[in-house]
């Protein structure tokens, strides 16, 4: 008898957990993206590398209805670097992986996840979060900051994370309210985690509000944490959808300064075709080292699982700044420019 790579995924799981989900309630999933660019910072690259439109990845993910209305669910996801095989953020399911039960009265998981404001961002910038190609992660740059914070930018994932959350996904009609808290358990570098989101979508627009603040760690030589409130919203004229967001991250460590981020873009659908532009202005309190990144992006949908697409990128680095994106090499203190261009094709699956 031949078995589907799902289906024997799914019996090797349920004979390692013994009373596991039933096969029809666990299911492999995963992205896998891969393209050609050219990369200009302080050198210039011809590269082959994955997560141009989406970084790529591989996850389980199970549900089981326990009847009233609840359901206990989990996801387990790790990354995959298509381009040599390894698997990065420190292996295993960094990604994700938690276990939560949700119910008329919202959702709890705990874990490793996505943050409240994560998941407000995500819900309106035209490029996702891509943590390479996407001008909105800008703004967890670093840079121009004291070393202490050089481990904390923007944090969009956490481990050790519980969370309340109310609503349904990113993209779902109504009221979204989301708390998650980490405890610090010691470890040096990242300590604790406070993340609030609220945010309401309607026939065609969202508005969102979300707040973090992360501990450096007990084990820091100078205790310090980061504060980031992020507004954000859209609206969608037919095809077209603009949006906005600004963020503002404070911090109390020594000789820190205040990083403001304005964020604009436009997104216009037609049948197969995705046109994408977003722009961000970053703005260091005090320093003239600023930025200002811009993306223009399109995708063509070959069908509901296989797309190709083409990025432009552009950041000026002002000043001595050394800002990054497009894994670009920026040297210290160059003040050197960022040029990318990709052409990649992304699977799901």
């Amino acid at each position: 008898m031949k078995l589907s790579i799902r289906q024997a995924l799914t019996l090797g799981l349920l004979a390692a957990g013994g009373h596991g989900a039933s096969a029809q309630n666990v299911s492999l999933y995963g992205i896998t993206d891969a393209y050609i660019g050219s990369v200009r910072g302080s050198e210039s690259r011809t590269v082959l590398n994955e997560g141009g439109n989406a970084l790529s990845r591989l996850g389980f993910r199970g549900r089981e209805d326990l009847g009233g209305g609840a359901s206990a669910y989990f996801v387990l996801e790790m990354g995959l670097t298509l381009d040599n095989g390894t698997i990065p953020i420190g292996g295993g399911f960094g990604r994700q992986s938690f276990v939560g039960i949700d119910g008329r009265w919202g959702a709890i998981e705990a874990g490793r996840q996505y943050t409240p404001l994560f998941f407000n961002l995500l819900a309106t910038v035209p490029f996702g979060m891509n943590a390479n190609w996407a001008p909105v992660q800008l703004s967890g740059s670093t840079d121009g900051q004291p070393a202490a914070m050089r481990t904390v930018g923007l944090l969009t994932r956490q481990s050790n994370l519980l969370r309340y959350r109310y609503g349904g996904g990113p993209q779902a009609k109504g009221l979204r309210v989301d708390v998650a808290v980490a405890p610090d358990e010691g470890a040096t570098g990242i300590g604790g985690i406070l993340g609030l989101g609220a945010s309401y979508r309607g026939s065609n627009y969202f508005i969102g509000y979300a707040a973090q603040r992360l501990d450096s760690g007990s084990a820091a030589a100078t205790p310090f944490h980061n504060e980031t409130q992020g507004l954000n919203g859209s609206y969608s004229l037919g095809a077209l959808t603009l949006s906005a967001a600004y963020l503002v991250t404070d911090s109390t460590a020594p000789g820190a300064r205040r990083a403001a981020h304005t964020v604009l873009g436009a997104a216009y659908d037609v049948g197969p075709h995705r046109w994408m532009a977003e722009i961000n202005q970053r703005d260091l309190s005090g320093s003239p080292n600023d930025a200002l990144a811009w993306a223009l992006g399109y995708d063509y949908r070959l069908s509901k699982r296989t797309s190709l697409y083409g990025r432009l990128l552009n950041l000026n680095n002002r000043g001595t700044a050394a800002n990054t994106l497009a894994l670009a090499v920026v040297n210290a203190g160059s003040g050197d420019d960022v040029r990318a261009l990709a052409l990649g094709i992304r699977h799901n699956f």
